[in-house]
């Protein structure tokens, strides 16, 4: 990366730092970009070659999100049934947990189903990257329905489980996630 390209992500970073400081003051719908732009100090200009509205600087954001999160998730070794999926939870629940405050704040502002769609789009071209054993091998209608089911349950559980005031530890909720997925899978096995 050249300095007029690092220059121009930090300009980003600076702009969707000041976005995220100002949502914590006041309603997304409420900011301007004027708004956005004196509290990262950079002009308007700045802010219009770098994003089209304020909108892309939350898609932004939520990208830097799942891509932080995915490059966690495929440094996983491949491991054999249960221990994959302890560890997919571990990287899972650990990972949102230290970004509890961030997705915390999109669930208040209004944004956290904006962020659902994004990962559901980055997820799913990653799908074959990440090998777990509970991948489905289809065509991409199929995988598409499957990964919608499985990001649905996790992002769900973001939701209720970072929505409140006092979440519970990663620890507890995987232990949750655990069992529901052993009841689950017992309830496909019984005759």
């Amino acid at each position: 990366m050249n300095g007029k390209q690092r220059m121009v992500e930090q300009s980003k970073q600076w702009l969707c730092d000041a976005l995220i400081n100002l949502m914590a003051q006041e309603n997304f719908q409420d900011i301007s970009i004027t708004e956005i732009a004196q509290t990262a100090e950079l002009s308007r200009k700045t802010f219009y070659h770098s994003f089209k509205n304020k909108e892309a600087v939350i898609n932004y954001l939520c990208d830097q999100l799942f891509d932080q999160y995915f490059e966690q998730l495929l440094q996983q070794k491949p491991q054999v049934g249960e221990m994959m999926l302890k560890t997919t939870f571990d990287i899972f629940l650990n990972f949102w947990w230290q970004k509890r405050d961030l997705i915390q704040l999109l669930i208040r502002q209004g944004l956290f189903d904006h962020m659902n769609e994004i990962w559901q789009q980055k997820a799913i071209p990653r799908y074959q990257q990440f090998a777990a054993p509970w991948h489905v091998h289809g065509t991409p209608t199929q995988v598409n329905y499957v990964m919608a089911f499985q990001l649905g349950g996790f992002t769900n559980i973001l939701r209720v489980w970072l929505g409140q005031d006092h979440p519970e530890s990663p620890e507890q909720i995987k232990d949750l996630m655990l069992l529901a997925a052993q009841q689950l899978a017992d309830s496909l096995n019984t005759n």
